[in-house]
């Protein structure tokens, strides 16, 4: 850039000339106003940071920029301050329950704590687009379940697509989901009810966490109805507990989400009435009543793990993995989860994206199916 100056102070001089064989090398001796001792001087500094400046340049455009950590250098000391866990649904359920009791236990191995936000509402899906969002240094991670990410990527109400934006790390349990009615129902047993939502279509209304076309609750039982030709009418919340009062209050006819403590206990005193099981998982003691994948073949994906946003380095997805691996051992925690009558189920990030990858497909295929009954239906 300091040559092309001086070859235009030299244009104004009648120097051009002589400027173009010999200013490259010496650029003093091209123009008469630049010949004195300090002037030459002062023209190579500026030729020579000129020079450095475009070596520079040329340098930045060649280089890889892939191999730039753009999202910031690998924390060799992670982590060194508070990691957030979003936790899809509602708080007091079990979802938010058992996250923030494995929070704990991880957060005691990492040396760092938990901080817990409570994401509620879209089956799961706001809590997906935050961690998707996030940047991906390891300090904001949500929990994954089998609404946000086996039933909402092919759901038209989904913000999101497919699962490309996330990292999944380790799976820490499984649900039990009980279909549950109040003890004075009418029926004792799941045939009687079946026979009783026959006669009488979208009579039976059946509460899940989410709506229908992005609850896995709501997957499942679409199937039923196909299966049995019957109609249930949906009537999405926010969480298990909010579940359970509706039920218990007479506002809905069947409780259809997740076991824990708390309805277990209206379970013991006779308040609550479980028909049969969404999951193959039951609650202890009561491991004698039919699911439906005893009954139908077909049950809910089961799932209950921590993902990331893509792109961790690679120290830190080590380092959560490890103590994910130990967390799950741990003693309150398994102490915690028994209580929740949430059974601990650990799945590595490598057999997690298997199962994930496994039944993303079936999944896929059952919602397509939904999904044009649904737009049939809307004609």
């Amino acid at each position: 850039m300091s040559t092309i100056l001086y070859f235009f102070t030299c244009i104004r001089r009648g120097k051009v000339g002589y400027y173009t064989r010999q200013s490259i090398v010496a650029p003093w001796r091209s123009c008469p106003s630049v010949q004195s001792k300090k002037m030459r001087g002062y023209v190579m500094r500026k030729v020579a940071k000129g020079v450095l400046l475009f070596i520079a340049g040329i340098g930045l455009l060649t280089f890889p920029l892939q191999d730039i950590d753009l999202a910031g250098a690998a924390d060799p000391d992670y982590p060194t301050k508070p990691i957030t866990l979003i936790i899809a649904f509602g708080a007091g359920g079990t979802t938010d329950l058992t996250a923030r009791a494995f929070g704990e236990a991880a957060g005691k191995i990492l040396g760092q704590p938990f901080v817990y936000v409570n994401k509620a509402g879209a089956g799961g899906t706001l809590t997906a687009m935050a961690v998707a969002s996030a940047k991906p240094d390891g300090y904001t991670m949500g929990t994954c379940t089998p609404s946000n990410v086996l039933v909402a990527p092919f759901s038209d109400a989904s913000p999101y697509r497919d699962l490309s934006r996330f990292t999944f790390v380790a799976n820490y349990a499984n649900y039990i989901y009980p279909l549950l009615v109040k003890s004075d129902a009418p029926w004792k047993n799941w045939k009687e009810f079946i026979e009783w939502a026959k006669k009488n279509p979208r009579a039976a209304k059946i509460a899940i966490t989410g709506a229908r076309s992005v609850a896995s609750q709501g997957l499942v039982l679409w199937q039923l109805e196909q299966k049995e030709q019957v109609e249930f009418t949906y009537i999405p919340m926010t969480s298990s507990a909010d579940i359970l009062n509706a039920t218990l209050g007479g506002h809905v006819t069947m409780y259809g989400s997740t076991a824990d403590a708390v309805n277990n206990v209206y379970i013991k005193e006779g308040k609550l009435r479980i028909l049969s099981y969404l999951s193959n998982e039951k609650l202890p003691g009561y491991e004698n009543i039919p699911s439906l994948q005893d009954m139908y073949g077909f049950g809910i994906p089961n799932l209950l793990g921590i993902f990331t946003p893509k792109g961790l380095p690679d120290n830190v997805l080590k380092k959560l993995e490890d103590a994910f691996a130990k967390a799950v051992k741990d003693p309150d925690f398994v102490s915690t989860m028994k209580r929740l009558y949430t059974p601990v189920v650990y799945m590595n990030m490598a057999q997690m994206n298997k199962y994930i990858n496994d039944m993303y497909k079936p999944t896929g295929e059952i919602m397509k199916v939904l999904k044009a009954e649904e737009a049939k239906a809307r004609k």
